[in-house]
């Protein structure tokens, strides 16, 4: 990696199954742009990805006063290949590859760092957020989807080809064996994420004979907004769906063994009073340790923000 002058920022990206963001960022963290789009929802082909944030990164370097770009740091939802700087059959993107670090690199001249987004959070927390100086912690995302970043005695496993804690798959439900979007079943992403908490809340109705409230449901804030309102069975199913993200966080400590689990995620952020009240107080440890469970306090920027420190950051990417 070239030498890095002081002042000088990144460009940060960070491709996800609902929106695309880019923006500007100083190695002190201080954002200095940042633009958010909706990601492409029928894409044809690899091609409006990239073109979409081809857009986006320009728009987001032209806001700004332009100063000296070091780098540019990616961050994407998975699974990854590291090696060819590419998403490989996301779950959540119906695209079966989308090579992004050559074609950006050459696109705007820059050295690329590539990774995964719940990797680019937990290097997010670890520079800015409530990781810092924290030996063995978890960043978890729960969003359209569910992931995790560790970090093991102070450094971040990344796995073979930098798949590395996709707890989103774990499973925590066999009663009503749900699909999720990697063709399994029974998986936490398939209950528990944004995306599948609306068919999960279908199923559980059919299942026991509730009555849906809702004509038409479009999303998950819709059954968390009723339940704040007091619909019963919005409710109930709320509490269902708290056992079962704890579930998924149980079997994380289970795995990893962390003094401290970073929550983020759409889902959790605008939730976190649910999840204070129907999630955290169900979680357990075998060892009978609960670690520190606390939300992320970058508001969402957490990948963002690991994407453009990893540009600054001498550590390797695998």
């Amino acid at each position: 990696m070239r030498s890095i002058e002081p002042h000088q920022a990144a460009i940060a990206v960070d491709l996800g199954a609902t929106n695309i963001r880019a923006g500007l960022v100083r190695e002190d963290g201080q954002i200095l742009s940042l633009l958010i789009a909706p990601t492409p929802p029928h894409p044809e082909d690899a091609d409006v990805i990239l073109r979409s944030l081809e857009s986006l990164i320009a728009r987001a370097v032209s806001a700004t006063g332009m100063p000296p770009v070091a780098g540019m740091g990616i961050s994407t939802a998975g699974p990854v290949d590291l090696q060819k700087g590419a998403v490989v059959n996301p779950p959540n993107i119906p695209l079966p590859f989308i090579p992004l670090a050559e074609p950006l690199g050459e696109r705007f001249g820059l050295p690329v760092r590539f990774m995964n987004d719940c990797h680019a959070g937990a290097r997010g927390e670890a520079a800015f957020g409530c990781g810092r100086g924290v030996e063995n912690f978890v960043y978890l995302t729960i969003s359209t989807g569910i992931g995790a970043g560790v970090y093991e005695q102070g450094r971040l496993l990344f796995g073979e080809d930098g798949n590395f804690a996709e707890v989103g798959h774990f499973v925590v439900e066999t009663t009503w064996n749900l699909p999720c979007g990697c063709g399994g079943t029974g998986h936490w992403e398939g209950c528990g994420s944004g995306r599948f908490i609306p068919a999960f809340f279908l199923e559980w109705c059919r299942s026991s004979n509730h009555r849906s409230p809702f004509r038409n449901l479009s999303d998950a804030a819709a059954i968390f907004a009723a339940a704040a309102g007091g619909d019963p069975v919005a409710g109930e199913f709320v509490s269902e769906l708290g056992k079962v993200e704890a579930r998924g966080i149980s079997l994380l400590i289970a795995a990893y063994d962390p003094s401290l689990i970073v929550i983020d995620g759409s889902v959790a952020r605008n939730n976190w009073h649910i999840f204070e009240t129907s999630v955290l107080p169900h979680v357990r440890s075998v060892s009978g340790k609960i670690p520190q469970m606390r939300l992320s306090p970058l508001g969402g920027n957490a990948p963002l923000l690991g994407a453009a420190w990893s540009v600054f950051d001498r550590t390797p990417v695998p």
